[in-house]
């Protein structure tokens, strides 16, 4: 039996060894070791607080945290693995502050031991790291486009108005302003809309930075639309020149008018700006005063000035001008005597020729004047209440001439005329 079992015994191993190659040759043919390259696989960074709790801020350079992987395998493997199954790994706890790199290792999430290899395009993630900063800005706001005609643009409030920034140094420290921009073109009325912040440096340059961390991506932005009008001003003076001056009624101002903005029912109601008129105190002068006055004070808490390049002031002439005197003369048949006693009459005792008044005015005034308008009157009643009279025997009295005159004329001082007074039967039979 032994010799049966080693007969022959090189030609029974050589015939093992064959049948071992003849399988690796067969298995090989059917399920072959081939390769396949996985791209743009994401590098999960590990233990980053390794970093952060350092007050350290990392940034990835070269954009080495993005790579190729190429895995070796049997086709049977490779043909059950996608991107999701490669997982790439950076752990900060493996740096210290003097490197720049840190080792990614490869693996997948299944057959990991079955793997006949497994490497990357990159080896190494490329890092910097420096101080983190942190900033607070004032939010802006900005416009583009223009308003509808008619309407401008008023208030822009945002829910929040600040945002702060937190990053490497070296990036937030080219940060100079924050600001959100809405498009206004069109407009006539309110808008609420959400608006991105956008972030500038100083050459107004937009920085766009991964690593720049905002508290705030959007803010939600009111945008205020004004109705605007036209409406002119009006003015009116006080007080009294000087003597011998008098306020011409010409009262320039520039501008006469001014744009206004408003909402609504306030902007329905307005129709001029009366200034009041204390702004425009004449006492005491004797030429024209000349003033600036403030208008945004007198308009309603609603309404506001409308042109950005307004100074919000008006300035105001009031015309004063020397006044002079012109005798005009009075027929004394055409002086109206009133309230005569019953029972008595009243006549002129003035000679003929007429009766002389210096009236005083403005030259143009006077020279404008119709005299035919011009109307004179004795009151016997008030010369009565005057002195305390309750009748007035006949007999000749001195009474004052008063004038109607048209307006900005006046009569200069008081005209005494002769006023007869008799008794109205005896005055019948004398004249029988």
């Amino acid at each position: 039996m032994k010799k049966k079992l080693t007969a022959n015994l090189a030609l029974k191993i050589l015939a093992v060894l064959f049948s071992i190659v003849i399988w690796f040759i067969v298995i090989n043919i059917n399920d072959p070791v081939d390769k396949t390259v996985f791209r743009n696989i994401p590098v999960e960074i590990l233990n980053t607080d390794a970093v952060t709790s350092q007050g350290k801020v990392y940034e990835v350079l070269d954009g080495t945290d993005v790579i190729d992987v190429t895995v070796w395998a049997k086709r049977s493997i490779l043909d059950t693995l996608g991107e999701e199954n490669i997982i790439a790994t950076a752990d900060m706890q493996e740096i210290n502050f003097m490197d720049t790199m840190v080792r990614i290792k490869l693996a997948t999430n299944k057959y990991n031991n079955k793997l006949e290899s497994i490497s990357s395009s990159t080896e190494n993630m490329l890092i910097n790291i420096e101080n983190m900063e942190r900033k607070q800005f004032v939010i802006e706001t900005a416009t583009v486009g223009e308003v509808a005609e008619g309407y401008i643009l008023g208030n822009i409030t945002s829910d929040q108005n600040l945002v702060s920034l937190s990053g490497p140094e070296s990036v937030v420290s080219q940060v100079d302003r924050a600001e959100v921009s809405v498009t206004i073109s069109g407009l006539s009325e309110d808008i609420r809309t959400d608006v991105s912040i956008r972030l500038y440096d100083a050459d107004n340059n937009l920085i766009e930075n991964k690593n720049l961390k905002k508290s705030l991506e959007q803010v939600k932005v009111n945008v205020e639309i004004l109705e605007t009008k036209r409406i002119p001003l009006v003015f009116t003076a006080s007080g009294v020149p000087a003597d011998g001056y008098a306020l011409t009624g010409v009262i320039e101002s520039s501008p006469a008018t001014v744009l206004v903005a408003g909402k609504g029912n306030a902007m329905k109601n307005i129709s001029q700006l009366e200034i009041p008129e204390a702004e425009l105190n004449v006492s005491g002068y004797s030429g024209n005063m000349t003033t600036a006055i403030e208008l945004k004070k007198y308009l309603p808490d609603t309404i506001q000035l409308a042109e950005a390049d307004f100074s919000g002031k008006a300035n105001v002439t009031v015309h004063i001008e020397r006044e002079i005197t012109s005798a005009l003369t009075i027929e004394k048949d055409k002086v109206a005597i009133t309230g005569i006693p019953a029972g008595m009459t009243a006549e002129i005792a003035e000679p003929d020729g007429g009766i002389r008044v210096n009236a005083v005015g403005l030259a143009q005034n006077l020279q404008n004047m119709d005299q035919t308008a011009v109307t004179a009157s004795v009151n016997i009643i008030d010369y009565m209440n005057r002195y305390s009279l309750t009748e007035l025997p006949a007999g000749v009295y001195e009474m004052n001439l008063v004038l109607t005159l048209p307006d900005g004329i006046r009569q200069k001082e008081e005209v005494p005329v002769q006023i007869t007074i008799s008794d109205a039967e005896e005055a019948l039979n004398n004249e029988e």
